[in-house]
This record gives C-alpha cells, sequence and structure tokens, in this order.
C-alpha cells in the first residue's frame, strides 16, 4: 500500500513526493527497501502496488522492475479499507482463484532481522489457507505510544518454533496515554502493525458483511476488469465511498482474526519524533541531520537540509529546514501538523508549499 501523503513528515513528504518516495534513513527510499525484503519470499511477478493514480509515475520511476500490469490504480484515496477490497478483487480475478493469499504491506515501515520476518509471514500465509482467518502481525511494544493501534491478545491457537498465533480479544484504535500506559502494564497487547495476511475470498467476505456499500461498489468494478470500462468504473465507485480504515472498519469487528507475534524489529516511520528511535542523539540529547550548531539546546530533532541550523536556549522541540519552508513545533504538538498543513491549503499565495 503506497497511496498515502505522509503528512506528518511534511515539509520534507510533499504532495508529489511522499514520504514512500523519499530516503527516511539516509539509505533507500522506503518504496525500495520494501520492495527488497520480499525478494528472497515472493517473486517479482507476484508483487503489486496499490497506490492513487497521481503517484503511479514517481512510484514507477523508483520500480521499474514492477510490471505495469502489478500496478492498482485508485483515481483517489479512500483509506485503507477501499484501497484493501480493490487490491483483492483485482488479485482474486488475475489468478482466477478467490483462495489466493494475499500479504498487506504498509510501505512506510523500519524491519529488522529480514529472515525472521520472512518466516513469520510464511507461517502467517499457512494460517491464513488453512483457517480462513483474518491475521495481522503484532509487535510487543516498548513504550506507551499513542499512534498505535493495540491488540489484546487471547489463547494460543497454533506455534511453529518461535511463531505463535493467538486469538484477538479486542483491537484498540490509538489509545490515550493513560491507556496506553494501562496496556503495557497489563503485558497482553500487542502493537497492531498493521500488516495483514488472508486470503481474497475471506476478506471480501468480511467486506460484504461490514462494509456493503463498498462491496457492492467492488462488485461493479469486478464486472468491468478486463474492459475498457474498468478505469471509470473505479471511478464512480472511488467517488462515492467513505474514508476508513480495514482497522476500524472490519478487523476490530470480525469474529475470525488471530494475531501473529512478530519476533522482529520493528517501526512505523509516521512522523518526525520517530527520528529518535531512528538516529543517535548526541550528548545534548539531540538528534541532529545536517550542518548545526547550538548552545544549550537540548532533546531537540534538528533537520536541516541546506545551510546552517543555528539555536539558543531550546529544548523538546522539533526544528525542520527544508528548503524555503522551516518548521517548529514543541514535540508533544505533532498532532497539530494536520491543522497548519489544512490552514495552508486554505491560502492561494502558500499552497505549492505542500
Amino acid at each position: 500500500m503506497a497511496g498515502g501523503r505522509g503528512q506528518r513528515f511534511w515539509p520534507y513528504s510533499r504532495f508529489d513526493t511522499p514520504k514512500q518516495l523519499l530516503s527516511v534513513t539516509g539509505g533507500n527510499s522506503m518504496i525500495r527497501d520494501t520492495i527488497n525484503r520480499l525478494s528472497s519470499l515472493i517473486s517479482l511477478s507476484d508483487i503489486y502496488v496499490s497506490t492513487t493514480e497521481d503517484l503511479f509515475h514517481s512510484i514507477k520511476t523508483l520500480l521499474p522492475e514492477i510490471d505495469y500490469l502489478n500496478y492498482i490504480l485508485e483515481p483517489v484515496g479512500r483509506d485503507t479499507a477501499a484501497c484493501i477490497g480493490l487490491a483483492a478483487v483485482v488479485i482474486a480475478h488475475r489468478y482466477k482463484d478467490p483462495d489466493t493469499t494475499m500479504i498487506t504491506l504498509p510501505v512506510d515501515h523500519l524491519i529488522g532481522d529480514q529472515e525472521v520476518f520472512r518466516q513469520t509471514l510464511q507461517f502467517a500465509c499457512q494460517l491464513a489457507r488453512e483457517t480462513g482467518n483474518l491475521i495481522t502481525i503484532g509487535i510487543n511494544p516498548s513504550r506507551p505510544e499513542t499512534g498505535y493501534g493495540y491488540i489484546c491478545v487471547g489463547e494460543e491457537v497454533n506455534k511453529s518454533g518461535d511463531m505463535s498465533a493467538y486469538k484477538v480479544k479486542e483491537f484498540t484504535e490509538k489509545p490515550n496515554l493513560g491507556l496506553a500506559k494501562k496496556f503495557i502494564q497489563e503485558k497482553n497487547y500487542l502493537w497492531n502493525s498493521g500488516i495483514f495476511i488472508w486470503t481474497c475470498k475471506a476478506i471480501l467476505g468480511a467486506i460484504a458483511k461490514e462494509l456493503p456499500v463498498l462491496y457492492q461498489g467492488l462488485l461493479k468494478i469486478k464486472a468491468n476488469l478486463g474492459t475498457l470500462q474498468k478505469k471509470e468504473i473505479v471511478k464512480q465507485v472511488f467517488n462515492k465511498l467513505e474514508k476508513i480504515s480495514i482497522d476500524y472498519a472490519v478487523m476490530e469487528k470480525v469474529p475470525n482474526r488471530l494475531v501473529v507475534k512478530g519476533n522482529f524489529k520493528w517501526d512505523d516511520v509516521g512522523s518526525w519524533t520517530s527520528m529518535e528511535r531512528i538516529f543517535p542523539r548526541n550528548s545534548e540529547g539531540n538528534v541532529v541531520q545536517g550542518d548545526y550548531e547550538g548552545v544549550d539546546t537540548k532533546n531537540c530533532i534538528i533537520i536541516n537540509d541546506e545551510g546552517l541550523t543555528v539555536t539558543i536556549g531550546l529544548s523538546d522541540l522539533v526544528i525542520v529546514s527544508a528548503g524555503k519552508i522551516k518548521l517548529i513545533y514543541p514535540k508533544d504538538r505533532e498532532g497539530d501538523l494536520k491543522k497548519i498543513i489544512q490552514k495552508i491549503s486554505q491560502n492561494e499565495k502558500y499552497k505549492n508549499y505542500l
């Protein structure tokens, strides 16, 4: 899934060059890393990239080895439920088999222990095929994070070596800090990684039950796959859909769900504050990328793409210099980034900065 805009990484992540096209950690682009980590598990002909029409050419340039027919294009973004539903319909049609197994991967994750990651996916695929359950990968939480979803783990139902699958008691999406701390203390909660494994038949069946409007639209699209009318039908359907995630719409509600514990290093690189988990801090507790000098500046994230950034007497700030744009805010106000982007979008003078 590569259609997001990465607003919490603005101003580096822009409308035409969102986060997945950038090198957040100084190496490859995030989308390239996602493809590379699958290379020994899945052939290129079986990898599909779901994105919006306006990002297709940028992504295709980065991933020339992915066949044109393996790009699933949405006319407008309608969040992950619509994205996944469309992909399931296309893939089931392509392989002429509703029991085809899908691994659904967000494009903006950092993952260590690559071999353990691949083994976990193989284990989850086997479970999905054998049980018909919807499976997510859960991660042991290391902090009371309010930006992630949480999964309350029930009894163990399957085990293979060091890998285990559990029943899901409950999904809780992005709790407040107090609840997140409670989950950490109770020790039977995992982070929802947003990595899902299921058969096309299983996820489309769940969508039919929980999202009937989306499902009826998918049936229209299915009837027109392989025809000249397909693109226009997809446009008509998507323009009428609500934006809703697969987590809220399906995974929180269905009974046939399992969680496989992922024993690998994982991070959802969702925002500037995640830089503190990726890069080392200096002696003052600052994460610095680019040219910088400061006095009495502590616990800041300082990102500078050109020139010199200089600070005096500051603490707990995010300071980002990206060309003509300078962004500064307290780390605990990260949730307000979308507000300022919305405000900028309403000012004709500044729209070209988005």
